[in-house]
């Protein structure tokens, strides 16, 4: 941890959950400065993260067809394998990724419940699809086995205890282990086609979202390239193992977090930022709050107005929509460049300090 560490704020703890693929929990302000889950319990933040980098190293999932014991298909990954018997019919989705890829390739009346998260604008790319279906819920156990699934999809950073008691009732559990970049994102989607039975709707949006990712490289060419970028909110910086590094790397940008050692999303004082001097910063939209007024104006991106912002919902990105997100840090990062070319051409000592 590089320098004091500033108290994290309720919105900012939310949207790092997201992005490093934690945000199961409905998170608030807990006492002492940490965050609540769902159920109340107070949430370490670094623990949570350190736990969850440990737990998707080398994670993949092998998909069999057909399986053993006269199985449709099976899954097997991480000690745990899910035999499906027959495609499923009623499917329900406990984590945000899976909502809005259940939402794109599956048949509506397959889909039985999906999470609170999936009608929410602020983070959900597919509210209106969602909200359009009817069928959100919470995340009780109860109210999952009350629609009755025969499929249910969560990830490694849903609570084990939840998953045991799903599986005890019954209900197979395919659970995604690994949101950390876009390859692991593209499996991600196979999987969920391939447990569905709807493997080349899956495939049409893999090269729906390649597609998109390519185009966006294109447009940003060589202005992205060498921009030594930060993305810090609320004292949080997004380091190495995250869907946003990657995606600076994707575009030819360089993350100065990762650069630096730092994996996750570690804490790190403002100073900190204003020692590194990126060329551009980014921050969360909706916690800017949580960003002391002037804590950046040390920084070379203040000094040119590379202060940028992403949304909820590019920060919640770990679906095919991760695609929206890298064409605004595209964007952002051309834009970025053009400011730091005029400064140049105006004043040449002031672009280059």
């Amino acid at each position: 941890m590089l320098g004091p560490t500033p108290t994290i704020g309720a919105k900012t703890a939310l949207s790092l959950a997201f992005v490093a693929a934690i945000a199961v929990f409905a998170c608030g302000r807990a006492p002492g400065g940490s965050v609540e889950g769902a159920g109340g319990a107070p949430l370490d933040l670094e623990g949570d993260h350190e736990h969850y980098l440990r737990s998707v190293e080398g994670a993949r999932l092998e998909l069999v067809e057909p399986g053993t014991d006269g199985a449709w298909r099976e899954i097997r990954g991480a000690g745990r394998v899910v035999r499906l018997a027959v495609p499923p019919e009623r499917i329900a989705s406990r984590t945000l990724a899976t909502d809005e890829i259940l939402l794109e390739i599956a048949e509506p009346e397959r889909i039985v419940l999906l999470s609170p998260f999936a009608s929410d604008p602020q983070f959900s790319a597919s509210a209106d699809k969602a909200k359009r279906l009817g069928r959100v819920g919470g995340f009780s156990t109860e109210e999952i086995l009350a629609a009755s699934p025969d499929l249910v999809f969560a990830a490694g950073f849903n609570t084990q205890e939840t998953l045991a008691q799903l599986e005890a009732a019954g209900v197979p559990v395919v659970v995604l282990l690994n949101h950390e970049d876009l390859a692991a994102i593209e499996r991600n989607i196979r999987t969920v086609g391939f447990a569905t039975g709807r493997d080349r709707e899956a495939e049409r949006l893999i090269e729906s979202m390649w597609l998109r990712l390519d185009e966006a490289r294109v447009r940003a060419g060589s202005k992205a390239e060498d921009l030594r970028v930060v993305h810090w909110s609320g004292g949080v910086v997004l380091g190495s193992r995250t869907v946003f590094d990657d995606a600076l790397r994707y575009l030819g940008a360089v993350n100065l977090a990762a650069e630096n050692g730092l994996e996750g999303w570690p804490r790190i004082s403002a100073e900190q930022v204003v020692i590194w001097d990126p060329d551009v910063i980014f921050t969360d939209s909706y916690a800017a709050g949580d960003v002391a007024p002037g804590a950046l104006d040390g920084t070379r991106a203040a000094r040119l107005g590379n202060l940028e912002s992403l949304d909820g919902r590019d920060m919640a990105a770990i679906s095919h929509h991760v695609a929206g997100m890298v064409e605004r840090l595209a964007d952002a990062l051309v834009r970025a460049s053009e400011r730091i070319e005029t400064a140049g051409r105006q004043n040449p000592v002031t672009a280059t300090e």
